[in-house]
């Protein structure tokens, strides 16, 4: 089921590569950043750079928009000296396509054409129950009901999503450079617990672009974090 899901959203892929020749990527990602799967017209791109980066921006985007009073993007444009990244935002998952600066590029020529072709992707994804599966932050919060606050970010310090934080933006900040000085020391650095009497402070590595911060409260906080990490290690 799985390998048939995949293969109808590569074709959708190939379609979305071929809508112009000055589209070079493109990169299906959830809203954690992961790769679903991608297609490029080089070697060249690291499609978990543009996943992370694109998560990132559509959740940083759309929190700002709320804060404003209005609705969540529809699609993101992202502009370089060099690239063009559009995302298109769906529910459950983002469609990355990168485009050299072809100057004869329209994107409004071309706009519901993607948009058309992330939709499809997002419903042949959502039927597919293998791809249903929680994200990272839903494990944690089910399988350790004492969690009640944590947070998923880049190792940069931009927020991916959250559970019970309000001020998301400093605490991915601060969490992130906690995290780097543990890289200082150990490129290798795997966790890090920041601890008080009746809380800890779990900072872990997810893999080489992404961090989870938990919260653990209670009488014994030490064993919530052992658990949490159990639990991202099933995920790992």
């Amino acid at each position: 089921m799985a390998e048939e899901t995949l293969g109808k959203v590569a074709a959708l892929l190939e379609e979305a590569l071929a809508v112009h020749e000055s589209v070079e990527h493109v990169v299906l990602s959830t809203k954690e950043g992961v790769v679903v799967a991608a297609l490029s017209r080089h070697e060249n791109a690291d499609p978990n750079l543009i996943a992370t980066v694109t998560a990132a921006l559509v959740w940083g985007g759309s929190t700002a928009l709320v804060q404003l009073g209005q609705a969540k993007p529809f699609y993101l444009s992202h502009v370089t000296g060099t690239e063009k990244i559009i995302t298109i935002v769906q529910p459950n998952y983002n469609l990355a396509i990168v485009l050299n600066r072809d100057t004869s590029f329209d994107l409004q020529k071309y706009l519901s054409e993607f948009q058309s072709l992330a939709t499809r992707i997002e419903l042949i994804m959502k039927s597919a129950a293998i791809f249903g599966e929680q994200t990272i932050l839903g494990r944690i919060v089910e399988r350790v009901p004492e969690i009640t606050q944590a947070m998923l970010l880049t190792q940069e310090g931009l927020p991916l999503g959250s559970v019970g934080l309000d001020d998301d933006i400093e605490v991915a900040a601060l969490t992130s450079s906690v995290f780097a000085n543990g890289l200082t020391f150990s490129p290798h650095t795997e966790n890090i617990t920041v601890n008080t009497p009746n809380m800890a402070l779990l900072i872990a590595r997810l893999d080489e672009s992404r961090l989870i911060a938990v919260i653990c409260r209670g009488q014994n906080p030490d064993d919530i974090c052992v658990r949490v990490k159990e639990v991202i290690q099933d995920y790992i």
